[in-house]
């Protein structure tokens, strides 16, 4: 009798093993691949892009942090797809120039975070400044960005958390003969003195030195 019971509660510990072992329906994989991506609008879709790549003046682009099981852009930035505009407003950038609307959607926590991390919320933001200027270098006007020399983007604002590394990238190119490059993005001024090597920014609120 005593042997049969522990036969049969050896054989129910076997059968339920898989779900200890698997991950529950929906949650996030933790062995799952998962990278930033950049893309950029055609005013009608999402579209894949090359973050190296000058952005002109009126673009809408958008990086997006989602799980890519094939290693490969899996999303674009949700919600609605914006238009400059609305972003920017209507005024023209100064001469020498160009504004860019950016969207930084950080993903999903049911199926693009890593278990145990919650990203943070959306950010939309109009950012202004010199021509020839990349999508990488718009997001690190932005943002705090980590990257590989590769250009791979490791985090944004420190997400995911896991990601260790990196450095930030380059900050962009001051105009041929001309002044240091200002930058503006969502209340943030930024002044890059390449000559010199130093990035001074400071926020319109607190006045925080960077």
């Amino acid at each position: 009798m005593l042997r049969a019971l522990g036969l049969a509660c050896a054989a129910a510990l076997l059968v339920s093993a898989p779900a200890f072992a698997d991950p529950a329906p929906g949650a996030p994989d933790p062995n799952a691949a998962r990278l930033w991506s950049y893309w950029q609008s055609d005013g009608t879709a999402w579209l894949s892009g090359q973050a190296d790549a000058a952005v002109r003046d009126g673009s809408v682009i958008g990086w997006r942090f989602a799980a890519a099981p094939d290693g490969s852009a899996a999303e674009s930035p949700g919600g609605e797809l914006p238009a400059f505009d609305q972003i920017c407003g209507k005024e023209p950038a100064a001469s020498g120039h160009q504004r860019v609307a950016l969207v930084i959607d950080f993903g999903d926590t049911g199926t693009d975070a890593y278990p145990g991390e919650r990203p943070p919320a959306p950010v939309t933001t109009c950012v202004a400044g010199a021509e020839g200027a990349t999508g990488m270098q718009a997001l690190a006007l932005a943002a705090r960005v980590r990257a590989e020399s590769s250009g791979t983007v490791l985090a944004v604002n420190d997400y995911p958390a896991r990601a260790k590394g990196g450095a930030a990238p380059a900050p962009s190119p001051a105009q041929d003969g001309g002044p240091p490059v200002l930058w503006i993005a969502g209340g943030v001024a930024a002044v890059a003195i390449v000559g010199g090597g130093v990035l001074v920014a400071r926020r319109s609120r607190g006045r925080a030195t960077l």
